[in-house]
């Protein structure tokens, strides 16, 4: 079995029995008290993960901002704690405007994304005065122009441009090429005419730029070609941008296979590409402003499953079903996307027998692992998935009528809870 090390939060460790814990916790025994599958949150990572990137944006010599995306992982408790950390919100939806709002971000510390913001979307953060909208197409600038004209308030926003550049990831988590559904189009004009547009408008504030490539980079190079077009588009129009987002989607690890590249990395390279820029305009610096998700809570989490049915195919291929799956992790059904897993009362253990890691769920699609080589796996096990802590909960589903797990945020020997299991039916109803 590979080493899990590079994956697991950064408070776990081996106690003296072998078993992994974290938060000072066994994960067996959280998953025998809470029941599986379960998602255990290490406060230490996150902590850790904010001070990391604050350091390394000290490093730019003017203001700058943390924001975080809250399509990775958002609950009221998760989020009460993010704003504790002084994080700003970077939101896509009623949903979470309204679940930010209610949990400690400030509304001056709020940005509302979205390609198709509803009219209560944007009324809501006109109603609130949020930092900003970021406007995607010239559809929705007049759309808001007209809300904030009927509302009597102005808008603060940013434009979201498409940049053209292409990112190394899944076409789907590709957000910043020509074609993307996001955006307003550098190269046919589009975004010209929206910062026309909004300069002219008395009920708009245009004050910053935006970008954002995908998810899951690990490359430095695109993010500096999209802040060089987006800043030689500020000075072809004579526009000076006060705040200049990048966006953000800077690569994880969730296996060997992917690339080992510091996060202070990107950071520098986005600082000192916008600092050159800046100089060229002829600007003062804008305020920077990341909007990293997963980066700041995929590591965090761990998930946790009880190992059922176990068999052996036709063909010889061996099997092992988790009492979770896709309704709980769509990203390897989604795009294709690996782990690593391990056996936390056993994760030592030598690793002898390939098996596919299958959840419960009626789809051929249903798998957490492809031929993952661990030490037998048997029922009654318990089977951990490293990196969990973005993009499971958040696009957790209900099929099958499964109940979305229960999530618990651990620190030094103690649990909180972040969300309750569904109590979809009751145990015994049959009775």
């Amino acid at each position: 079995m590979a080493d899990i090390t590079p994956f697991l939060p950064d408070s776990a460790a081996r106690d003296g029995a072998g078993q992994v814990t974290v938060g000072g916790l066994r994960l067996a025994d959280l998953a025998r008290e809470w029941g599986t599958p379960l998602y255990v949150y290490d406060a230490v990572t996150i902590r850790q993960a904010v001070k990391r990137l604050r350091i390394a944006l000290s490093a730019y010599p003017a203001a700058s901002e943390i924001a975080y995306a809250a399509k990775a992982y958002f609950a009221p408790q998760f989020a009460q704690r993010m704003a504790a950390l002084g994080l700003d919100g970077d939101v896509v939806s009623l949903g979470e405007l309204r679940m930010a709002y209610s949990n400690g971000f400030a509304p001056e510390r709020i940005h509302l994304h979205g390609n198709n913001k509803s009219a209560d979307e944007l009324r809501a953060a006109l109603a609130l005065d949020i930092h900003a909208v970021v406007v995607d197409s010239l559809d929705e600038l007049a759309f808001l122009e007209g809300l904030a004209a009927e509302a009597g308030s102005r808008a603060c926003v940013w434009l979201r441009v498409a940049p053209g550049v292409d990112v190394h990831t899944h076409a789907y988590r590709q957000t910043g090429h020509v074609a993307t559904k996001f955006g307003l189009s550098l190269n046919d004009g589009q975004a010209v005419e929206a910062i026309r547009r909004a300069r002219a408008s008395r009920w708009l504030d245009l004050t910053g730029l935006h970008a954002h490539l995908g998810s899951q980079v690990f490359e430095v190079d695109p993010y500096q070609e999209a802040i060089r077009r987006l800043c030689q588009l500020a000075r072809d129009t004579d526009f000076t941008p006060q705040e200049f987002s990048p966006g953000g989607g800077w690569g994880v690890r969730y296996t060997e296979a992917d690339p080992d590249v510091a996060v202070e990395a990107w950071v520098q390279a986005l600082a000192e590409t916008l600092q050159g820029e800046s100089r060229m305009g002829g600007w003062p610096l804008p305020r920077l402003v990341i909007e990293p998700g997963r980066w700041l809570s995929a590591r965090a989490g761990v998930a946790v499953y009880a190992v059922g049915a176990c068999k052996v195919g036709g063909d010889g291929t061996r099997w092992a079903a988790v009492d979770g799956g896709m309704a709980d992790n769509l990203r390897p059904a989604l795009y294709g996307a690996a782990y690593t897993a391990f056996l936390p009362e056993r994760p030592d253990e030598p690793a002898t027998e390939r098996v596919n890691i299958v959840g419960k769920f009626c789809e051929s699609g249903d798998f957490l692992l492809k031929d993952a080589l661990l030490p037998p796996v048997r029922r009654g096990d318990w089977l951990a998935i490293p990196v969990a802590g973005a993009y499971h909960l958040s696009m957790a589903s209900n099929y099958n009528l499964a109940p979305r797990p229960t999530a618990l945020w651990v620190e030094d020997g103690q649990v909180s809870l972040l969300q309750v299991r569904e109590a979809l039916l009751e145990t015994g109803w049959w009775a």
